[in-house]
């Protein structure tokens, strides 16, 4: 008997379809079966792993300073690791240049040529600016810092036009960055009764957070007891840090003092304390050599914080 293409046509058709079907609904079974548990299983797995604290704060218990103020805070948890009046408004004095860095280099390219004007030149007491002297704007901030220069602070201020605008410009800045921070002076200067600078400690900290985040290099500088700038006239070498201090601490990544009569003895740094793992202390409203004493004994707190923890951790 002879078999009709037609009809073969059609009987091909009809088992691809049913092959077709038939996988089609076994996939759908197994997915209805597979779906709910892989939920639960992303779930498991996404759910937040609880982190072991790194500090132990029961450390800084006993601590006792001179200072009016202190905070330690964690740059990588934006936590307060301890503190003592962390929201008193404090006289800042020569902290208040790590401000002017931060507001000229958010301004300004940091390679921008600033002419030193004899106007800037008036405190009197300075190693290295000269009249018509042409200094990048890193480097003219590194002096600045590391020496605490007021006529440093003085000839950046001018290079915005006039103090009076760099001063305004600072203080945008600092609302606009979400610290409350007021200024005066740029270099944080108590003049005629006018505190130069003021905050309290944790915005101090944010403060040093922000610098180390935008003036790195400008920072780093300020870990060194000595330092090197280079300017139109030839390098300055053996510049003094106020900070002769930090070299004791290990793993200082910024540092910068602070020091009038209105203010008392002020003091930030930046550390490493773990690998990766950077801590802020600033300390205000202490006095000219206890400001030191201070940050020493925060520090030490801070290392047996870490060190009672890893003990704890230990099987």
């Amino acid at each position: 008997m002879r078999h009709h293409p037609k009809h073969e046509h059609v009987d091909i058709f009809l088992i691809y379809g049913l092959s077709l079907f038939l996988i089609i609904l076994l996939s759908l079974v197994h997915f209805g079966k597979q779906h709910l548990p892989l939920q639960k299983k992303v779930a498991q797995v996404t759910k937040p792993i609880p982190v072991a604290p790194l500090f132990d704060k029961n450390a800084f218990t006993q601590v006792k300073i001179n200072g009016k103020a202190y905070v330690v805070y964690d740059l990588i948890s934006h936590e307060v690791i301890a503190s003592k009046n962390e929201t008193t408004i404090l006289p800042l004095a020569s902290i208040t240049k790590v401000m002017m860095a931060v507001s000229a280099a958010l301004h300004r390219p940091l390679k921008e040529k600033i002419v030193i004007s004899a106007g800037s030149i008036e405190d009197g007491y300075d190693l290295g600016l000269k009249n018509k002297q042409v200094w990048a704007l890193s480097e003219l901030l590194k002096y600045t810092l590391v020496f605490s220069s007021n006529d440093g602070a003085e000839a950046v201020a001018d290079s915005f036009g006039s103090k009076e605008i760099f001063i305004q410009q600072m203080n945008n800045d600092a609302k606009t960055l979400g610290l409350d921070l007021v200024f005066t002076d740029p270099a944080g200067r108590d003049v005629h009764g006018a505190v130069g600078g003021q905050g309290t400690v944790i915005d101090v900290a944010r403060l040093f957070a922000i610098a180390r985040k935008n003036i790195p290099e400008v920072m780093d500088a300020t870990t060194k007891k000595r330092q090197t700038v280079v300017t139109s006239s030839g390098k300055i070498s053996g510049i003094p840090n106020t900070n002769q201090d930090i070299e004791t601490l290990p793993g200082a990544e910024a540092s910068k003092t602070g020091y009038t009569d209105m203010a008392g003895g002020n003091l930030g740094v930046i550390v490493d304390i773990s690998v990766g793992h950077p801590v802020v202390i600033v300390v205000l409203g202490s006095t000219r050599e206890g400001r030191f004493r201070d940050m020493d004994v925060l520090y030490k707190a801070l290392r047996i914080s870490i060190e009672g923890v890893v003990e704890k951790q230990l099987p």
